[in-house]
């Protein structure tokens, strides 16, 4: 089921890559707030362009004004600061390439359905970011010993079914993942100053973790001396299993599950018979991907899956971005086949036949399959 669209105080609605505007290349989920994913045949390279990487929005796009915007850093700290768009700027600069996939990537693979928005397998990108740790402002500021979790509060503003009034979209990390050095306050992407639609003028990154985590239009950095109760954090984006409520706290979502994905052949194309070069991505919040498998299976096998072929890293391993991979296989022979992949990474993380269900559909690492045709 499709989330509802929220209210809210902008009044910007489709903007391009370069500014605010859904590209073209990307296939709308929503569009307001703005959802859009990208076909897996535009995530076959390296680093994902910015006119090809998905777009998860909650509320409309905020009109900000670059000369009055300030990042607030504060809460339990000794110094707490503002910062303008040019002070942060003159910060030191840490680049990274890393990924983002969003919570309920894959979640139209989920049976029966589940909640919210029905993204099939492409709200998922990896791009080069540039910015300055969170680490250095944190301890610019002195975060205090009594200190927690840190809090990330976007620009964006709006409406939640049972909240009431406007809300912003917030998030949290604990004090450790705030304080690593790879978790940044990014300002560029891909070379590129951030579009609007992407979180200009400023936006977090947290490598390793789903998206939500990467707040956009970031105005305000609050270090906090116990856990965050806002609603994006405790109710939405959680892991709520099936079954009778006991009253135990639900798992919120954090770190990205092993997972991988084919970008070629596409789902239901025909091909002729011959050998061929599957392609694909595999990506993990845990550690670097391992190995990625392959497999074929027809009505010829009754149903039983066929051996699973090694496929060739064409990355380095990386911790925070996917490993592109290659497969040859034979499809010399006419028939129907359903192609899998699965992917296992360095700390023994394999991607189960099917996810466990959950009601939101978060986290959704079920090995992908793609229906091919083979025909003379």
């Amino acid at each position: 089921m499709a989330e509802a669209p929220a209210r809210g105080r902008s009044t910007l609605t489709d903007r391009s890559s370069v500014g605010g505007e859904i590209s073209e290349l990307l296939e709308v989920v929503n569009r307001e707030p703005a959802c859009a994913e990208a076909p897996p045949a535009l995530l076959d390279s390296a680093i994902t362009p910015n006119d090809r990487f998905f777009v998860r929005n909650h509320f409309p796009v905020p009109t900000i004004d670059l000369q009055k915007w300030k990042l607030e850093v504060g809460g339990a700290v000794a110094r707490p600061f503002e910062l303008t768009y040019e002070e942060l700027t003159g910060r030191p600069p840490r680049t990274l390439r890393a990924l983002l996939e969003c919570a309920g990537n894959s979640r139209r693979a989920m049976y029966p359905p589940a909640e919210g928005v029905p993204w099939k397998h492409g709200a998922l990108g990896a791009a080069e970011w540039q910015g300055v740790p969170l680490s250095a402002l944190l301890s610019e500021a002195g975060v205090l010993d009594s200190a927690q979790e840190v809090v990330l509060t976007g620009a964006d503003r709006g409406t939640e079914p049972g909240v009431p009034g406007e809300i912003a979209f917030e998030m949290s990390l604990p004090l450790a993942k705030a304080q690593e050095p790879d978790t940044l306050v990014a300002l560029r992407m891909n070379g590129e100053p951030l579009s609007a639609i992407h979180g200009a003028p400023a936006r977090a990154i947290v490598p390793g973790w789903y998206g939500m985590a990467s707040v956009k239009w970031l105005t305000r950095v609050t270090v906090s001396n116990e856990p965050f109760g806002g609603f994006f954090r405790t109710q939405s984006y959680v892991m709520i299993p099936e079954g009778p409520d006991t009253g135990t706290p639900v798992l919120p979502v954090t770190t990205l599950r092993v997972k991988s994905m084919i970008t070629w052949p596409g789902e239901g194309v025909t091909l002729a018979p011959g050998s061929y070069a599957v392609r694909g991505a595999a990506w993990s919040g845990e550690s670097a991907i391992a190995r990625v498998e392959l497999t074929a299976s027809s009505s010829k096998t009754n149903g039983a899956v066929e051996r699973w072929l090694l496929a060739r890293l064409l990355d380095e391993p990386s911790t925070h971005n996917w490993s592109r991979w290659e497969c040859p296989i034979d499809l010399s022979e006419e028939g129907h086949f359903v192609l899998r992949v699965r992917a296992t990474d360095q700390a023994g993380n394999t991607q189960p036949a099917h996810a466990p269900w959950n009601y939101r559909g978060m986290s959704t690492n079920s090995i992908h399959a793609v229906r091919v045709t083979v025909r003379r």
